[in-house]
Protein backbone atom coordinates (compact mmCIF):
# COMPACT_ATOMS: atom_id res chain seq x y z
CA UNK A 1 0.00 0.00 0.00
CA UNK A 2 2.91 2.59 1.21
CA UNK A 3 4.35 1.67 -2.94
CA UNK A 4 0.85 2.26 -4.31
CA UNK A 5 1.15 5.97 -3.12
CA UNK A 6 4.51 6.66 -2.96
CA UNK A 7 5.45 5.99 -6.20
CA UNK A 8 3.06 8.07 -8.37
CA UNK A 9 3.55 12.19 -8.19
CA UNK A 10 1.11 14.73 -7.20
CA UNK A 11 -1.90 14.15 -4.62
CA UNK A 12 -2.32 10.59 -4.57
CA UNK A 13 -3.77 8.47 -1.86
CA UNK A 14 -5.51 4.95 -1.17
CA UNK A 15 -8.94 4.80 -2.27
CA UNK A 16 -11.93 2.27 -2.52
CA UNK A 17 -12.10 -1.01 -0.95
CA UNK A 18 -8.10 -0.45 -0.10
CA UNK A 19 -9.24 2.56 1.52
CA UNK A 20 -11.66 0.96 3.53
CA UNK A 21 -10.10 -2.28 3.99
CA UNK A 22 -7.56 0.09 5.75
CA UNK A 23 -10.40 0.79 8.47
CA UNK A 24 -12.08 -3.17 8.87
CA UNK A 25 -14.15 -3.22 6.13
CA UNK A 26 -15.06 -6.27 4.75
CA UNK A 27 -17.08 -7.07 1.64
CA UNK A 28 -18.82 -10.69 1.24
CA UNK A 29 -15.29 -12.33 3.22
CA UNK A 30 -13.23 -11.34 -0.02
CA UNK A 31 -9.45 -10.66 0.22
CA UNK A 32 -8.49 -7.68 -2.02
CA UNK A 33 -6.19 -8.85 -4.97
CA UNK A 34 -5.85 -5.35 -6.10
CA UNK A 35 -4.19 -2.11 -4.01
CA UNK A 36 -6.49 0.62 -5.23
CA UNK A 37 -5.33 4.46 -5.59
CA UNK A 38 -6.84 7.42 -6.73
CA UNK A 39 -4.59 10.19 -8.56
CA UNK A 40 -5.52 13.51 -9.86
CA UNK A 41 -5.80 13.26 -13.81
CA UNK A 42 -2.17 13.94 -15.21
CA UNK A 43 -0.15 12.24 -12.58
CA UNK A 44 2.64 10.71 -13.35
CA UNK A 45 2.33 6.99 -12.76
CA UNK A 46 4.19 3.77 -13.40
CA UNK A 47 2.72 0.34 -13.66
CA UNK A 48 2.44 -2.10 -11.51
CA UNK A 49 0.61 -5.65 -12.25
CA UNK A 50 -0.79 -5.11 -7.96
CA UNK A 51 -2.10 -1.63 -8.23
CA UNK A 52 -5.14 -0.32 -10.08
CA UNK A 53 -5.31 3.41 -10.26
CA UNK A 54 -8.17 5.73 -10.91
CA UNK A 55 -7.74 9.21 -11.96
CA UNK A 56 -10.14 11.78 -10.90
CA UNK A 57 -10.61 14.96 -11.63
CA UNK A 58 -12.14 16.19 -8.44
CA UNK A 59 -9.41 14.79 -5.89
CA UNK A 60 -8.85 17.61 -3.42
CA UNK A 61 -6.75 17.83 0.13
CA UNK A 62 -9.81 17.60 2.30
CA UNK A 63 -10.58 14.64 0.17
CA UNK A 64 -8.14 12.77 2.18
CA UNK A 65 -8.35 11.35 5.99
CA UNK A 66 -5.88 13.73 7.96
CA UNK A 67 -6.05 11.07 10.93
CA UNK A 68 -4.91 8.03 8.84
CA UNK A 69 -1.05 7.25 8.98
CA UNK A 70 -0.90 6.37 5.37
CA UNK A 71 -2.93 8.99 2.89
CA UNK A 72 -6.28 7.33 1.81
CA UNK A 73 -9.62 9.06 0.98
CA UNK A 74 -12.64 9.53 3.87
CA UNK A 75 -14.57 6.80 4.27
CA UNK A 76 -17.65 8.03 2.78
CA UNK A 77 -15.53 8.96 -0.51
CA UNK A 78 -14.38 5.79 -0.22
CA UNK A 79 -17.60 3.50 -0.28
CA UNK A 80 -19.43 5.63 -2.97
CA UNK A 81 -16.30 5.42 -5.17
CA UNK A 82 -15.65 1.17 -3.89
CA UNK A 83 -19.73 1.33 -5.32
CA UNK A 84 -19.35 3.06 -8.26
CA UNK A 85 -16.37 0.83 -9.18
CA UNK A 86 -18.39 -2.28 -8.92
CA UNK A 87 -19.46 -4.33 -12.41
CA UNK A 88 -23.26 -4.40 -11.34
CA UNK A 89 -25.57 -2.50 -9.40
CA UNK A 90 -26.50 -4.92 -7.03
CA UNK A 91 -23.26 -5.11 -5.75
CA UNK A 92 -22.77 -1.12 -5.23
CA UNK A 93 -26.05 -1.49 -3.09
CA UNK A 94 -24.26 -4.76 -1.12
CA UNK A 95 -20.83 -2.55 -0.35
CA UNK A 96 -22.87 0.45 0.31
CA UNK A 97 -25.47 -1.83 3.06
CA UNK A 98 -22.19 -3.23 4.73
CA UNK A 99 -20.25 -0.38 5.32
CA UNK A 100 -22.99 1.16 6.95
CA UNK A 101 -23.73 -2.17 8.75
CA UNK A 102 -19.96 -2.49 10.11
CA UNK A 103 -20.27 0.83 11.69
CA UNK A 104 -18.16 2.38 9.31
CA UNK A 105 -19.87 5.09 7.75
CA UNK A 106 -23.33 6.84 8.63
CA UNK A 107 -26.15 7.62 6.37
CA UNK A 108 -25.80 11.60 6.51
CA UNK A 109 -22.31 11.24 5.54
CA UNK A 110 -23.06 9.03 2.64
CA UNK A 111 -26.19 11.68 1.45
CA UNK A 112 -23.56 14.63 1.68
CA UNK A 113 -20.53 12.59 -0.43
CA UNK A 114 -23.25 11.99 -3.11
CA UNK A 115 -24.44 15.62 -3.37
CA UNK A 116 -20.80 16.10 -4.58
CA UNK A 117 -19.31 13.13 -6.75
CA UNK A 118 -21.28 14.64 -10.15
CA UNK A 119 -21.77 11.41 -12.64
CA UNK A 120 -20.63 8.27 -11.74
CA UNK A 121 -21.53 4.64 -12.43
CA UNK A 122 -24.70 3.57 -10.48
CA UNK A 123 -25.57 7.25 -8.97
CA UNK A 124 -28.93 6.59 -8.93
CA UNK A 125 -28.98 3.10 -7.76
CA UNK A 126 -27.14 4.11 -5.10
CA UNK A 127 -29.32 7.08 -4.29
CA UNK A 128 -32.11 4.78 -3.83
CA UNK A 129 -30.22 2.54 -1.34
CA UNK A 130 -29.05 5.06 1.07
CA UNK A 131 -32.74 6.03 1.27
CA UNK A 132 -33.62 2.56 2.07
CA UNK A 133 -31.12 2.04 4.33
CA UNK A 134 -32.13 5.45 6.11
CA UNK A 135 -35.36 4.05 6.26
CA UNK A 136 -34.23 1.00 8.32
CA UNK A 137 -32.77 -1.30 5.80
CA UNK A 138 -29.09 -2.47 6.61
CA UNK A 139 -29.04 -6.17 5.01
CA UNK A 140 -29.39 -6.56 1.05
CA UNK A 141 -32.25 -8.64 1.72
CA UNK A 142 -34.05 -5.87 3.49
CA UNK A 143 -33.32 -3.67 0.91
CA UNK A 144 -34.41 -6.16 -1.98
CA UNK A 145 -37.72 -6.57 0.45
CA UNK A 146 -38.16 -2.67 0.02
CA UNK A 147 -37.73 -2.83 -3.97
CA UNK A 148 -40.29 -5.66 -4.43
CA UNK A 149 -42.93 -3.46 -2.64
CA UNK A 150 -42.31 -0.57 -4.69
CA UNK A 151 -42.29 -3.02 -7.88
CA UNK A 152 -45.95 -4.47 -6.75
CA UNK A 153 -47.85 -1.48 -4.63
CA UNK A 154 -47.49 -3.25 -1.53
CA UNK A 155 -46.80 -0.42 1.62
CA UNK A 156 -43.29 -0.55 3.00
CA UNK A 157 -42.75 -2.66 6.17
CA UNK A 158 -41.47 -1.50 9.41
CA UNK A 159 -38.11 -3.58 9.40
CA UNK A 160 -36.45 -4.68 12.29
CA UNK A 161 -39.54 -3.84 14.02
CA UNK A 162 -39.17 -4.52 17.68
CA UNK A 163 -42.00 -6.75 19.42
CA UNK A 164 -42.96 -8.82 22.66
CA UNK A 165 -43.21 -11.81 22.08
CA UNK A 166 -46.22 -13.95 24.30
CA UNK A 167 -43.90 -14.75 26.95
CA UNK A 168 -42.74 -11.03 27.34
CA UNK A 169 -39.43 -11.12 25.50
CA UNK A 170 -38.15 -8.80 22.99
CA UNK A 171 -37.90 -9.66 19.44
CA UNK A 172 -36.59 -8.28 16.40
CA UNK A 173 -38.68 -8.79 13.31
CA UNK A 174 -37.79 -8.43 9.69
CA UNK A 175 -40.76 -6.88 8.10
CA UNK A 176 -43.88 -6.00 9.79
CA UNK A 177 -47.14 -4.86 8.49
CA UNK A 178 -49.46 -3.62 11.15
CA UNK A 179 -52.79 -4.17 9.76
CA UNK A 180 -56.54 -3.43 11.90
CA UNK A 181 -56.69 -5.45 14.85
CA UNK A 182 -53.88 -7.49 13.82
CA UNK A 183 -49.70 -7.75 12.08
CA UNK A 184 -48.69 -9.53 9.51
CA UNK A 185 -44.99 -10.36 9.71
CA UNK A 186 -42.45 -11.67 7.17
CA UNK A 187 -39.13 -13.40 7.96
CA UNK A 188 -36.17 -13.29 5.69
CA UNK A 189 -34.04 -16.02 5.80
CA UNK A 190 -30.55 -16.26 4.43
CA UNK A 191 -28.49 -19.12 3.62
CA UNK A 192 -27.42 -19.38 7.80
CA UNK A 193 -30.87 -20.08 9.07
CA UNK A 194 -30.28 -23.76 7.40
CA UNK A 195 -27.89 -24.72 9.96
CA UNK A 196 -29.29 -26.90 12.55
CA UNK A 197 -28.68 -24.45 16.10
CA UNK A 198 -30.45 -21.18 13.68
CA UNK A 199 -33.33 -23.00 12.34
CA UNK A 200 -34.48 -24.69 15.65
CA UNK A 201 -34.51 -20.77 17.17
CA UNK A 202 -36.02 -19.36 14.32
CA UNK A 203 -38.97 -22.01 14.69
CA UNK A 204 -39.09 -21.26 18.28
CA UNK A 205 -39.40 -17.50 17.82
CA UNK A 206 -41.81 -18.02 15.51
CA UNK A 207 -44.05 -20.17 17.52
CA UNK A 208 -44.13 -17.45 19.91
CA UNK A 209 -44.60 -14.45 17.93
CA UNK A 210 -47.48 -16.26 16.61
CA UNK A 211 -48.91 -17.14 19.74
CA UNK A 212 -49.39 -13.08 20.45
CA UNK A 213 -51.97 -12.45 17.39
CA UNK A 214 -49.26 -12.17 14.16
CA UNK A 215 -49.49 -13.82 11.40
CA UNK A 216 -46.01 -15.24 10.13
CA UNK A 217 -44.91 -15.67 6.67
CA UNK A 218 -41.39 -17.17 5.71
CA UNK A 219 -39.34 -16.38 2.80
CA UNK A 220 -35.63 -16.87 1.76
CA UNK A 221 -33.43 -14.08 0.33
CA UNK A 222 -33.30 -16.06 -2.86
CA UNK A 223 -36.97 -15.75 -3.68
CA UNK A 224 -37.04 -12.17 -2.76
CA UNK A 225 -34.28 -11.59 -5.21
CA UNK A 226 -35.35 -14.11 -7.60
CA UNK A 227 -39.69 -14.74 -7.54
CA UNK A 228 -40.53 -11.18 -5.77
CA UNK A 229 -44.16 -12.10 -7.60
CA UNK A 230 -44.64 -15.20 -5.59
CA UNK A 231 -43.68 -13.53 -2.40
CA UNK A 232 -46.27 -10.67 -2.97
CA UNK A 233 -49.22 -12.73 -4.40
CA UNK A 234 -49.12 -14.11 -0.68
CA UNK A 235 -48.39 -11.38 1.24
CA UNK A 236 -51.49 -9.93 -0.50
CA UNK A 237 -53.37 -13.20 0.57
CA UNK A 238 -52.67 -12.59 4.24
CA UNK A 239 -53.97 -9.12 3.72
CA UNK A 240 -51.62 -6.87 3.05
CA UNK A 241 -53.11 -4.42 0.92
CA UNK A 242 -51.82 -1.85 -1.77
CA UNK A 243 -49.78 1.22 -0.91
Amino acid sequence: MWIAVLDPTGLVCLGGLTALETVGFRFFGKELELVHVVLQRGAKTWPHPQIKVHESRRLLRGDIDERSPIPRTRVARSALDAAAWQPFPRYACALLAGVVQQRLCGVRDLEEELRHVGRIRHKQHMRLVIQDIAGGSEALSEIDLVVMCRRFGLPIPDRQARRRDATGRMRYLDAEWRLPGRSVVLEVDGAHHLRVEHWEADLKRERQVVTSGSIVLRATANEIRLDPGGVARDLRAAGVTDG
